[in-house]
């Protein structure tokens, strides 16, 4: 990873294919303001980042030196508290999915829980209904 926000901003244009002439025409700045960025010489100001983050740049990277997850983060708790509740579920109303059919069902319901951090057992059940 690199470590330096210049090595960020050329890391991040050459992600998106362009030149350091691509910026300079859609940021109104010069070559050289360009490279001494690049070179971590000096910062750019929030007019620059913002343009740049309109055309795809990922700023909050360049600025931090960290992606975010790609498909967010999986609350370990919470997704074995959904497989439980599944698993409960099913066996409750003597039940089997395939892989796939269970997969979809709990990454539903784990997208449903994550909004309170809790697993509602009547929503799962209703779900499993769905099923038959």
């Amino acid at each position: 990873m690199p470590y330096s926000f210049g090595a960020r901003l050329i890391e991040e244009r050459d992600r998106l294919g362009l030149t350091q002439g691509d910026i300079c025409e859609s940021t109104g700045i010069n070559r050289k303001t360009q490279f001494a960025y690049e070179r971590d010489h000096r910062y750019p100001d929030a007019g620059y980042l913002m343009t740049l983050l309109k055309q795809g740049f990922d700023v909050s990277y360049m600025l931090s030196g960290e992606r975010p997850p790609r498909y967010g983060t999986v609350h370990e708790d919470l997704l074995c508290n959904v497989l439980v509740a599944v698993d409960t579920g099913l066996s409750r109303a003597g039940r089997s999915l395939d892989a796939a059919r269970k997969a979809k069902l709990v990454a539903l319901l784990y997208q449903t829980s994550s909004e309170t951090g809790q697993v509602d057992p009547i929503v799962v059940q209703k779900a499993i209904d769905l099923l038959s």
